[in-house]
């Protein structure tokens, strides 16, 4: 098994233990079983699908996604915001091909705190 394959393993381990926890605590909350149940599903689901990009990025060579999704964690919104806003932007070809107003000389776009590359 590779380094990716291991990541995504144990990436996907650690986001249905988390989404767990959230869930207990949601029920322990007075939370109705729906409510806490589509949670769990929820969470679960943005977590796999931010394992399966960053498994594909660091198949390719690029840890970045694994990075995000180590400090962003799992099981909660705040985390899936994080880890989805911090996939999103890892994931642009700003991020491979260089930055965009570096490419082009005729217009500038402002990219906030994102302006890393250039």
């Amino acid at each position: 098994m590779s380094f990716a394959d291991n990541m995504r393993i144990l990436s996907n381990i650690n986001c249905g233990l988390a989404s767990l926890v959230s869930y207990g605590e949601m029920r322990s909350n007075g939370v109705s079983p729906y409510y806490a149940t589509m949670g769990l599903f929820g969470n679960m689901a943005n977590g796999i699908t931010r394992n399966e990009i960053a498994y594909q990025m660091q198949r390719h060579g690029n840890p970045i996604g694994n990075t995000i999704n180590m400090y962003a964690g799992y099981g909660n919104p705040v985390s899936n915001t994080i880890g989805t806003l911090g996939m999103m932007s890892a994931c642009n070809p700003w991020m491979f091909f260089n930055c965009y107003p570096c490419m082009n000389y005729s217009f500038t776009f402002p990219m906030g705190g994102f302006n890393y590359c250039c």
